[in-house]
């Protein structure tokens, strides 16, 4: 078991070190209780879950005990079609609604890996479309529409 490389370790300290940072930026906002929480509770609360599985990450790096980074190419395909989803989810859920951006949030990130099963991807769009519309909109009562503009 060879030791791993220094680059093999970052992709877990960046993830912690954003949880960290939201974190930090979380507390500035009040807190509130657990049955009444504030702007800064669900922040902090992710936050601190996205460090934990950046701790993982880093776990997993150190037990594997195997330079990754050196042995796999750059993922650009993942990157390029991850942030595409996002920025489109983001600029069409006040056009369109939350609905219709969150299957096109689904569809261009399934284009992401190169073996994509269609029909799951459909289930996970019409969950997320379904959970997301009870929880933000009717939920949490987010400012969105499910279908058309807001």
């Amino acid at each position: 078991m060879s030791k791993p490389s220094l680059a093999s370790y970052l992709p877990g300290a960046i993830v912690v070190a954003a949880g960290i940072a939201i974190a930090l930026g979380a507390t500035s906002y009040p807190l509130g209780t657990l049955l009444r929480p504030g702007p800064g509770f669900f922040p902090l609360v992710i936050a601190s879950a996205l460090s934990l599985m950046g701790l993982g990450v880093l776990f997993d790096t150190y037990r594997a005990g195997r330079p990754q980074a050196a042995q796999e190419p750059f993922a650009w395909r993942a990157v390029i079609f991850t942030v595409a989803s996002v920025l489109v989810f983001a600029f069409t859920v006040e056009r369109i609604g939350y609905i219709p951006a969150s299957v096109l949030l689904i569809a261009i990130a399934g284009l992401a890996e190169t073996r994509r099963d269609w029909p799951a991807l459909a289930l996970v769009a019409l969950f997320m479309a379904i959970f997301g519309t009870l929880v933000f909109i009717w939920g949490l009562g987010l400012p969105l529409k499910a279908f058309g503009a807001s």
